[in-house]
């Protein structure tokens, strides 16, 4: 008896599992039966771009460093000291150099020797030219008179030889007093003159450098790959980790040259300040940038995108069917991917394709979603920051 209940009850437990499963099938059916709601989304015109962050440092903006130079002579005097404010033309210290200073004077000594020689010259020409215009014109004289006219000819030659000669030692005068007056060094910007150091001598230690005393710049490393993307005249963002809710503006000035280090090559990169701000040299800051790596590139969202077999494709609406069209992938930028073949700005895609959806299905788009523009240039507010 007890058996028999056993089975009535599994029996009618399965009637109505199989009850369930006929209801659940039916309602599938019906589900699979409608057609189906799908979204568009155009495909977009924008630039693709990549955010970089790198860390900087606040520095003057000009850095003058001077150097020894052995050719020029030696130190005489340095007229700068620690502290002292400097103009363009500010002489900072004076070369000595005695084989210059010899060459000078040696040449000054000759110049003043052809003088002489000049003038002595042409007095005795008027002097012969004088006691010839004397002489008669009986054949008696004309021998002294053709004599004269001789010396008067050497008299002559010799003042223009020592006038050519005067010449010429005048033009290297002028070069040698321009290197002498190169002896005194001169600052070429405005600023402080921040080390002066006494004992310097031909090498890596400069003996003067002078940094701007308001002007500061910002100074940031990137790597190889990072700097291929970045060039001069980017605009930055600078970020200060104390005042979060605060940025400046800035502009890439210039990449200076590669630094090896135990962590690989670093290229430092210099950030010009675009606006009033109160850096104080030192502070460490942060440099954002966002390079544009392809302009006017066509994007689709990422979610349209489906793969079959590891080749990725979408779906377009072709008078209320599903089409299946292969594409080419580029850039991915944030929610967005590049398309390099396949779609052009004029189609519109299915933006959320479900697995179940395969071609040739039928489908309804909304009509509001039929409306949508076409054609979207640049879109910045779908585009990451």
């Amino acid at each position: 008896m007890n058996k028999k209940i056993i089975y009535l009850g599994i029996g009618l437990f399965s009637a109505f599992l199989l009850a369930v499963n006929g209801w659940i099938f039916s309602k599938d059916k019906s589900a699979f039966a409608r057609v189906q709601n799908v979204h568009l989304e155009p495909a977009k015109v924008m630039d693709i771009k990549r955010t970089v962050i790198t860390q900087g440092i606040v520095e003057p903006a000009e850095n003058e460093k001077f150097y020894i130079q052995d050719k020029l002579g030696y130190v005489k005097e340095i007229e700068v000291k620690a502290g002292d404010e400097v103009t363009p033309g500010t002489v900072l210290y004076t070369y000595e150099n005695p084989k210059l200073e010899k060459e000078i004077l040696s040449l000054e000594q000759e110049k003043e020797e052809n003088t002489v020689k000049e003038t002595y010259y042409k007095d005795l020409q008027t002097k012969l030219q004088t006691q010839s215009a004397a002489l008669g014109t009986d054949k008696k004289e004309e021998g002294k008179k053709n004599q004269l006219e001789k010396e008067q000819s050497k008299a002559k030659m010799e003042s223009d030889m020592a006038a050519a000669r005067n010449s010429s030692i005048d033009e290297q005068l002028t070069k040698l007093r321009e290197e002498k007056e190169n002896l005194s060094i001169k600052s070429n910007t405005q600023g402080v003159v921040k080390n002066v150091n006494q004992g310097a001598s031909a090498g890596n230690t400069p003996i003067v450098e002078i940094v701007s005393k308001d002007d500061v710049q910002i100074k940031g490393n990137m790597s190889e790959t990072v700097s291929l993307l970045v060039e001069a005249g980017e605009k930055a963002v600078i970020l200060s980790p104390v005042m979060e809710d605060k940025q400046w503006h800035g502009t890439v000035s210039q990449f200076q040259e590669a630094v090896k280090g135990k962590e690989g090559t670093k290229f430092p990169v210099i950030v010009k300040v675009d606006q009033q701000n109160n850096f104080k040299t030192g502070q460490h800051l942060k440099l954002k940038m966002t390079p544009v790596l392809k302009e006017k590139a066509v994007v689709i969202p990422i979610s349209s995108l489906l793969k079959s077999k590891e080749k990725p494709f979408v779906y377009t609406v072709q008078e209320g069917y599903l089409k299946k069209r292969a594409i080419r992938t580029g850039l991915t930028y944030g929610k967005w991917i590049e398309v390099k073949g396949g779609i052009t700005t004029e189609e519109m895609v299915v933006s959320d394709p479900t697995p179940y959806l395969t071609e040739n299905t039928e489908v309804n788009v909304p009509k509001a979603n039929k409306h949508k523009n076409k054609t979207v240039k640049d879109s910045k507010k779908d585009a990451p920051q």
